[in-house]
Protein backbone atom coordinates (compact mmCIF):
# COMPACT_ATOMS: atom_id res chain seq x y z
CA UNK A 1 0.00 0.00 0.00
CA UNK A 2 1.72 3.11 -1.20
CA UNK A 3 -0.21 5.68 0.71
CA UNK A 4 0.61 9.27 1.53
CA UNK A 5 0.38 10.24 5.17
CA UNK A 6 -2.89 12.13 4.64
CA UNK A 7 -4.58 9.04 3.20
CA UNK A 8 -3.33 6.90 6.07
CA UNK A 9 -4.88 9.41 8.49
CA UNK A 10 -8.15 9.39 6.58
CA UNK A 11 -8.46 5.60 6.57
CA UNK A 12 -7.45 5.22 10.22
CA UNK A 13 -10.00 7.90 11.19
CA UNK A 14 -12.74 6.21 9.18
CA UNK A 15 -11.96 2.85 10.84
CA UNK A 16 -11.98 4.35 14.33
CA UNK A 17 -15.12 6.39 13.59
CA UNK A 18 -17.05 3.40 12.28
CA UNK A 19 -16.07 1.18 15.20
CA UNK A 20 -16.84 3.82 17.83
CA UNK A 21 -19.89 5.51 16.26
CA UNK A 22 -21.63 2.21 15.53
CA UNK A 23 -20.90 1.04 19.11
CA UNK A 24 -18.89 -1.94 17.97
CA UNK A 25 -16.19 -0.95 20.44
CA UNK A 26 -15.92 1.52 23.27
CA UNK A 27 -12.59 3.06 24.15
CA UNK A 28 -11.79 4.65 27.51
CA UNK A 29 -9.61 7.13 25.64
CA UNK A 30 -10.92 7.61 22.10
CA UNK A 31 -7.97 9.77 21.09
CA UNK A 32 -5.51 7.06 22.13
CA UNK A 33 -7.61 4.46 20.30
CA UNK A 34 -7.54 6.56 17.12
CA UNK A 35 -3.79 7.11 17.48
CA UNK A 36 -3.13 3.41 18.01
CA UNK A 37 -5.12 2.48 14.86
CA UNK A 38 -3.16 5.14 12.95
CA UNK A 39 0.15 3.74 14.21
CA UNK A 40 -0.75 0.18 13.17
CA UNK A 41 -1.53 1.30 9.63
CA UNK A 42 1.50 3.62 9.49
CA UNK A 43 3.74 0.74 10.53
CA UNK A 44 2.32 -1.49 7.80
CA UNK A 45 2.81 1.21 5.17
CA UNK A 46 6.35 1.85 6.41
CA UNK A 47 7.18 -1.87 6.26
CA UNK A 48 6.14 -1.98 2.63
CA UNK A 49 7.97 1.24 1.81
CA UNK A 50 11.18 -0.06 3.38
CA UNK A 51 10.76 -3.35 1.55
CA UNK A 52 10.40 -1.61 -1.81
CA UNK A 53 13.27 0.80 -1.14
CA UNK A 54 15.58 -2.06 -0.21
CA UNK A 55 14.52 -4.00 -3.32
CA UNK A 56 15.15 -0.94 -5.52
CA UNK A 57 18.57 -0.41 -3.92
CA UNK A 58 19.52 -4.02 -4.58
CA UNK A 59 18.31 -3.90 -8.19
CA UNK A 60 20.11 -0.60 -8.81
CA UNK A 61 23.33 -2.20 -7.50
CA UNK A 62 23.07 -5.03 -10.01
CA UNK A 63 21.18 -3.34 -12.87
CA UNK A 64 24.17 -3.64 -15.24
CA UNK A 65 23.93 -7.43 -15.01
CA UNK A 66 20.26 -7.30 -16.08
CA UNK A 67 20.73 -5.02 -19.09
CA UNK A 68 21.70 -7.79 -21.50
CA UNK A 69 18.75 -9.92 -20.34
CA UNK A 70 16.19 -7.20 -21.17
CA UNK A 71 14.62 -7.33 -17.70
CA UNK A 72 12.57 -4.29 -16.82
CA UNK A 73 13.49 -2.39 -13.67
CA UNK A 74 10.01 -2.82 -12.16
CA UNK A 75 9.99 -6.57 -12.85
CA UNK A 76 13.34 -7.02 -11.14
CA UNK A 77 12.22 -4.94 -8.15
CA UNK A 78 9.06 -7.02 -7.76
CA UNK A 79 11.03 -10.28 -7.83
CA UNK A 80 13.44 -9.01 -5.16
CA UNK A 81 10.51 -7.71 -3.10
CA UNK A 82 8.88 -11.15 -3.20
CA UNK A 83 11.98 -12.74 -1.69
CA UNK A 84 12.41 -10.03 0.97
CA UNK A 85 8.71 -10.14 1.87
CA UNK A 86 8.84 -13.90 2.31
CA UNK A 87 11.79 -13.54 4.69
CA UNK A 88 9.96 -10.88 6.74
CA UNK A 89 6.50 -12.47 6.70
CA UNK A 90 4.94 -9.55 4.85
CA UNK A 91 2.22 -10.47 2.39
CA UNK A 92 2.56 -8.82 -1.02
CA UNK A 93 -0.74 -10.00 -2.39
CA UNK A 94 -2.98 -6.97 -1.81
CA UNK A 95 -5.90 -9.00 -0.46
CA UNK A 96 -3.68 -10.97 1.92
CA UNK A 97 -1.84 -7.81 3.00
CA UNK A 98 -5.07 -6.02 3.84
CA UNK A 99 -6.22 -9.07 5.77
CA UNK A 100 -2.89 -9.08 7.62
CA UNK A 101 -3.38 -5.43 8.62
CA UNK A 102 -7.03 -6.01 9.59
CA UNK A 103 -5.88 -8.89 11.79
CA UNK A 104 -3.30 -6.64 13.48
CA UNK A 105 -6.04 -4.13 14.28
CA UNK A 106 -8.34 -6.92 15.51
CA UNK A 107 -5.57 -8.29 17.77
CA UNK A 108 -4.92 -4.81 19.14
CA UNK A 109 -8.63 -4.36 19.95
CA UNK A 110 -8.81 -7.81 21.56
CA UNK A 111 -5.76 -7.29 23.74
CA UNK A 112 -6.09 -3.59 24.64
CA UNK A 113 -7.52 -3.34 28.16
CA UNK A 114 -8.91 0.16 27.55
CA UNK A 115 -11.11 -1.03 24.66
CA UNK A 116 -14.35 -2.90 25.24
CA UNK A 117 -15.71 -5.03 22.41
CA UNK A 118 -19.46 -5.29 21.75
CA UNK A 119 -19.29 -7.48 18.67
CA UNK A 120 -17.49 -10.62 17.52
CA UNK A 121 -13.79 -9.94 16.77
CA UNK A 122 -14.10 -11.47 13.29
CA UNK A 123 -16.91 -9.05 12.44
CA UNK A 124 -14.59 -6.24 13.51
CA UNK A 125 -11.87 -7.65 11.24
CA UNK A 126 -14.33 -7.81 8.30
CA UNK A 127 -15.41 -4.19 8.85
CA UNK A 128 -11.80 -3.03 8.98
CA UNK A 129 -10.94 -5.13 5.93
CA UNK A 130 -13.80 -3.62 3.89
CA UNK A 131 -12.71 -0.06 4.75
CA UNK A 132 -9.11 -0.89 3.82
CA UNK A 133 -10.22 -2.46 0.52
CA UNK A 134 -12.14 0.67 -0.42
CA UNK A 135 -9.07 2.80 0.21
CA UNK A 136 -6.78 0.51 -1.79
CA UNK A 137 -9.20 0.55 -4.74
CA UNK A 138 -8.99 4.33 -4.78
CA UNK A 139 -5.20 4.23 -4.45
CA UNK A 140 -4.91 1.78 -7.38
CA UNK A 141 -7.03 4.02 -9.58
CA UNK A 142 -4.78 6.96 -8.75
CA UNK A 143 -1.61 4.92 -9.38
CA UNK A 144 -2.94 3.73 -12.75
CA UNK A 145 -3.87 7.29 -13.71
CA UNK A 146 -0.43 8.60 -12.72
CA UNK A 147 1.44 5.90 -14.63
CA UNK A 148 -0.69 6.51 -17.73
CA UNK A 149 0.04 10.22 -17.60
CA UNK A 150 3.78 9.56 -17.31
CA UNK A 151 3.65 7.13 -20.25
CA UNK A 152 1.79 9.71 -22.31
CA UNK A 153 4.75 12.10 -22.22
CA UNK A 154 6.38 12.47 -25.62
CA UNK A 155 9.79 11.81 -24.11
CA UNK A 156 10.24 8.37 -22.53
CA UNK A 157 10.92 8.62 -18.82
CA UNK A 158 12.44 5.44 -17.38
CA UNK A 159 10.70 4.12 -14.29
CA UNK A 160 12.86 4.09 -11.18
CA UNK A 161 14.96 7.07 -12.19
CA UNK A 162 15.01 10.13 -9.94
CA UNK A 163 13.18 12.09 -12.66
CA UNK A 164 10.44 9.45 -12.82
CA UNK A 165 10.03 9.39 -9.03
CA UNK A 166 9.75 13.18 -8.81
CA UNK A 167 7.23 13.26 -11.64
CA UNK A 168 5.25 10.38 -10.12
CA UNK A 169 5.08 12.14 -6.74
CA UNK A 170 3.98 15.43 -8.26
CA UNK A 171 1.24 13.87 -10.42
CA UNK A 172 0.12 11.61 -7.55
CA UNK A 173 -0.25 14.61 -5.25
CA UNK A 174 -2.24 16.46 -7.93
CA UNK A 175 -4.59 13.47 -8.24
CA UNK A 176 -5.11 13.42 -4.47
CA UNK A 177 -5.90 17.14 -4.48
CA UNK A 178 -8.45 16.67 -7.28
CA UNK A 179 -10.19 14.04 -5.14
CA UNK A 180 -10.14 16.35 -2.13
CA UNK A 181 -7.82 14.17 -0.06
CA UNK A 182 -5.12 16.79 0.34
Amino acid sequence: MKLPAKLVEIVSQSIADKLINEHIVEADDEQKFRQDILEIIKKAVEEEKELEEEAERLVEQYIKQFEHEDIKFRTAVLKVMEKLAEERNIHLDPEERLNQIANRIKRYIETEDSVEIFDHPNKIRRIVLELLKRLVREQREIDKEVRQRIRSYSRKIVEGTPEWRILYSRIYEDALKRRGWL
